[in-house]
């Protein structure tokens, strides 16, 4: 991370500084719990709680540099002041100067920098960007999904000064967001995992969505390389008009032929996939320790930007096998009555949710299966006829038993029962506190090798079913 001096953050941001100018700071946290020493404090303002509440509590615990909002002291009626030895530093706006502060880092560290953005997958290819790359440059990457105007500065200024690339996950709301972040960090590589209907409540419209996401790539400098799956309709048809290079990944079943293809995929062992990559004259046998396609596509996606570095396949799935993932995404874990839970609660949309139902089929094989499914947020008017697509694939994939969970989920099960799905094998749950007792009935009555999916939106908590469902020896790896 960078370590600068008080003086130079007021000289970046143009604040005003009190206290000692020369301290050295080094990091940056937005929560005061987080400082360890010599880190500089953004005192936030937000809508539960204000970070300039807790500024002492920063210091207290090592932060070097507090930076607040002058029109906080101003409603206070308080002289700014800081402790001894310590520093604080006045702005207009701490989001502003927050931002302003990671791209002169940005710039001053020098690193390349890719960009990942998509409806589906976006922490998933991150992370395996990261695994791939790290085979041979150092490299820092996004933590869990900060990916936001608040998040994605913060990841570059604690991105540390041997960083030699930069993989920087970017969410959207609207459009103009994407094209925000890539002004702060500047990306050279732009990965775009899919273009789906998520956001379409905000967006009203697909084509909107495409146009956010696109975003990114047309924020590239003129070298700059986009990366994009071959089977995505809509950035198929975006890469026609754009004057970008692009690198294509996916499997035989692409809309335009891949650069980089995969091929054979296999279950192996309890949650991985075997499968063949070819890029040019290169062919590798690759392993995944994720299951499903779709995870499949994700792990191209970060092979086809180590090939833009000079990767080759061989090193390129050497870091795939040791993959390390995000928190809350397909994990395995050993549940009540010997059952087997897929912890999938990151978050939901109808593409992602009816991807880990085939999971779920595709490695319970011939056990019962249990699909504990919640609402999924942001389709907009799309809502209804989402949720009742993921209820079809319920019915085709001949899932054991459906718990639906909330208002909105119901529509999985009408839309199940209405694929000729059995109103038996039906459970509507208004509560997860419902939706537990019911699961708990059924993996006693079905037995030990019952496997259970958990998903829904990020809103649903659903991990809180997870954990009643858990048993209490060590998570499985």
């Amino acid at each position: 991370m960078f370590k600068w001096t008080a003086e130079k953050a007021a000289q970046i941001t143009k604040g005003t500084l009190y206290g000692d100018s020369n301290i050295e700071i080094r990091g940056c946290i937005l929560d005061s719990r987080q400082a360890q020493g010599g880190e500089m404090f953004f005192a936030l303002p937000g809508e539960r709680v204000d970070g300039h509440d807790y500024m002492d509590a920063a210091w207290k615990n090592g932060a070097a540099l507090v930076i607040a909002e002058e029109g906080y002291f101003q409603r206070k009626g308080q002289m700014p002041c800081a402790p001894e030895g310590k520093a604080l530093l006045l702005v207009s706006s701490g989001q502003q100067a927050l931002q302003e502060l990671a791209r002169h880092w940005r710039l001053e560290l020098g690193a390349k920098v890719v960009g990942v953005t998509g409806s589906n997958g976006k922490t998933t290819t991150k992370d395996m960007i990261s695994a791939v790359l790290a085979q041979r440059f150092r490299v820092y990457r996004s933590k869990e999904n900060h990916n936001n105007e608040l998040g994605l500065p913060l990841t570059i200024l604690n991105s540390p000064p041997e960083t030699e690339i930069l993989v920087l996950e970017m969410g959207m709301r609207g459009l103009g967001e994407i094209k925000a972040l890539c002004d702060i960090g500047k990306p050279d590589i732009g990965v775009i995992t899919n273009i789906g209907t998520t956001h379409l409540e905000l967006l009203l419209t697909h084509e909107r969505i495409a146009q956010a996401k696109w975003e990114l790539i047309e924020a590239l400098p003129k070298d700059g390389i986009a990366i994009l799956n071959a089977e995505d309709e809509k950035s198929v048809q975006k890469s026609y008009a754009d004057p970008h290079r692009s690198l294509f990944y996916g499997t035989s079943e692409g809309l335009v032929s891949p650069d980089i293809q995969g091929s054979q995929l296999t279950p192996k062992g309890t949650l991985g996939t075997e499968f063949q990559v070819s890029y040019h004259r290169q062919k590798e046998a690759a392993f995944l320790p994720l299951p499903g396609k779709h995870n499949v596509l994700d792990a191209l996606a970060a092979l086809a930007v180590g090939t833009v570095f000079g990767i080759s396949l061989a090193d390129g799935c050497k870091g795939l096998r040791e993959l390390e993932m995000s928190k809350m995404r397909l994990e395995l874990r050993p549940g009540i009555f010997e059952s087997m839970l897929i912890n999938d609660v990151y978050n939901a949309n109808p593409v992602s949710m009816q991807a880990s139902l085939r999971i779920l089929k595709e490695r319970a094989q011939e056990n019962k299966t249990v699909a504990i499914l919640g609402e999924m947020y942001e389709l907009g008017s799309a809502a209804a006829a989402g949720h009742r697509e993921v209820g079809q694939t319920v019915a085709e994939l001949g899932v054991s038993a459906l718990i639906t969970v909330g208002a909105l989920a119901q529509d999985i099960a009408y839309g199940a029962n209405l694929a000729g799905y059995p109103q038996s094998q039906t459970y509507r749950s208004d509560t997860k506190e419902e939706a537990i007792r019911k699961a708990k009935d059924l993996l006693a009555v079905y037995g030990p090798g019952t496997w259970v999916l958990i998903k829904g939106s990020r809103g649903m908590k659903m991990e809180e079913i997870t954990v009643q469902l858990e048993r209490t020896e060590k998570r499985m790896e």
